[in-house]
């Protein structure tokens, strides 16, 4: 009895180890490709195919398993679907041509941006410095006179508004 326990559990530990690697090798293959393409079903979702739950999904699915049980790797079946739809089949767009601008234009965006909130700054606090160092100027003018501040302020608020009379 001992020793057909025994017999029977290495045959379920050999089986278990001789079919398990291709059955997750299969679901990876098939994830990746659920990855890698879009949804074209009839509701027109936009969804990745990972991420669908339709009815054409699972058809789709089922056409996979039967193509790469066929012997056609990942880039093929990839291949047959992009010849099928045309590249807005693809989750991701390639990186070449064209296409390359869609990869390229957020990281673009970004340097401008920051380009540009940089220039900004410098130029606020550019304007700031300057307008310090003239008022430091007017401080010590200030100091200097024997009148009293009001009265510098006033004769500078006299000396403005005849400018704008002119």
């Amino acid at each position: 009895m001992a020793k057909k326990t025994i017999l029977i559990l290495g045959l379920v530990l050999a089986g278990w180890v001789f079919f398990t690697p291709y059955s997750v090798s299969a679901a990876v293959i098939i994830s990746d490709l659920e990855n890698a393409l879009m949804c074209k079903c009839d509701d027109k979702c936009g969804k990745v195919m990972i991420n669908c739950t339709c009815s054409t999904s699972d058809k789709t699915r089922a056409d996979f398993r039967k193509k790469l049980e066929s012997g056609l790797t990942t880039e093929q079946v990839i291949q047959i679907y992009v010849d099928k739809y045309g590249e807005t089949i693809l989750s991701a767009p390639t990186k070449t041509g064209f296409n390359l601008t869609a990869w390229l234009t957020p990281f673009a965006a970004l340097v401008g941006g920051g380009l540009g909130i940089r220039k900004i700054a410098q130029t606020w606090l550019g304007k700031g410095r300057k307008g310090d160092k003239k008022e430091e100027g007017d401080v010590e003018e200030v100091k200097n006179s024997s009148e009293p501040i009001s009265g510098e302020y006033s004769k500078r608020l006299e000396k403005e508004l005849d400018k704008l009379e002119l």
